[in-house]
């Protein structure tokens, strides 16, 4: 009887002391929220990113200009971001009924915000992306403030196809010369990466979008293929797998240039500078899709041949800008026939080149006034 006694006594004891200790292994507070946000040109993003779900209630005020934030619990705010335009500072506080309000003041009248719900990021992280938008129309923006990238495939050393003595190098550079005075026509502000014969390195054409701060970078070519008969003009986007073989051996052909470079974001922690980079690449794809079906849409109404599955995806090194809608155009293949003698026909090499211009307006148009 005695150690029975003994035994519940133990019993009630542990289970005492489990329970107490259990009540205490919840936080007192919600999960931790990371905030980052960053500025370019007529928009501002702002992530909150955290290791577990949350809700919250988004609401812009006026006068003077305001975006709220409500998260529904008491959460920890951890700020990570550097000092950006239109974003004058950032308050944060707790209500009686424990939600966390974070509110933005904001320098500039917003003309809309747009929002990304909750995702989860890398399968651990989940965030939460806001992109204000402060510009006017397009038409109202300076055009000058708008770069375009052009660059003329291979150059120097580095010829890319040739036939008949007639070097991909030189066709590109002519293309993509025309294409940069047709833009600048409409008032952008455009770069081509090489303006005669010398060798760039691929990494070397990224870095060079960057520094100019593109809006878009497009890399023009007239590669060859082992399959005579294979004709037409092509797009691809940027997929580290590709879209199939013809994509990939072009890519593998490409990329043998030089090697790859990485991007590096020093002013960040890692940690952060993973997210921004994810949150850029998924941004980036996406624009950089959505300008390629653009392209494709414009040339199937057109005289230009199109290759069959004409918008295709493989792991070039010049569309690896984390952070600039990028496409790789090949107006055609000079190992077949008759896409060479149209590629060396001034007049068809424009008529390219004049449907890419207004399709790069009409991209431009949308993606500054969205």
């Amino acid at each position: 009887m005695l150690l029975r006694i003994f035994l519940k006594i133990n019993l009630l004891i542990f289970a005492i002391i489990f329970l107490f200790s259990y009540s205490f292994s919840f936080p007192l507070f919600s999960e931790e929220v990371n905030l980052i946000y960053k500025s370019s040109k007529n928009k501002v993003r702002i992530v909150f990113y955290s290791e577990e779900p949350f809700s919250n209630i988004i609401f812009s005020l006026s006068n003077p200009s305001r975006l709220v934030v409500d998260f529904k619990s008491k959460v920890s705010i951890k700020n990570h971001y550097e000092k950006v335009k239109f974003i004058k500072n950032h308050r944060i506080g707790i209500s009686k009924n424990g939600m966390t309000r974070v509110v933005f003041d904001l320098s500039n009248k917003l003309n809309k915000y747009i929002y990304t719900p909750l995702m989860p990021w890398s399968g651990k992280k989940y965030s939460l992306i806001l992109d204000l938008f402060f510009g006017a129309s397009v038409d109202n923006l300076p055009k000058k403030a708008i770069v375009v990238v052009v660059d003329p495939g291979h150059g120097g050393k580095d010829p890319g196809a040739s036939r008949k003595n007639i070097k991909e190098k030189n066709i590109t550079l002519l293309a993509a010369k025309y294409l940069k005075r047709q833009l600048e026509s409409k008032g952008y502000t455009v770069f081509l990466t090489r303006n005669d014969d010398r060798f760039i390195r691929l990494a070397n054409r990224v870095k060079f979008a960057r520094k100019k701060s593109a809006d878009l970078f497009i890399s023009i070519h007239a590669d060859s293929t082992f399959n005579k008969k294979t004709r037409g003009l092509s797009i691809y986007s940027l997929s580290e797998k590709a879209s199939d073989r013809l994509a990939q051996s072009l890519a593998d052909a490409e990329n043998k240039v030089d090697l790859i470079d990485g991007i590096a974001l020093e002013e960040y922690e890692e940690e952060v500078s993973d997210i921004l980079i994810d949150i850029e690449r998924r941004d980036t794809k996406n624009s950089s899709i959505e300008f390629a079906e653009l392209v494709i849409k414009k040339f199937r109404n057109s005289n230009i041949y199109l290759l069959r599955r004409s918008h295709r995806q493989a792991g070039f090194v010049v569309l690896k800008a984390p952070d600039i809608p990028s496409v790789l155009i090949e107006m055609g293949f000079m190992s077949n026939r008759l896409d060479f003698e149209l590629l060396v026909n001034k007049e068809y090499r424009r008529d390219i080149m004049n449907l890419l211009c207004n399709v790069i307006d009409q991209y431009l148009g949308r993606k500054f006034t969205n």
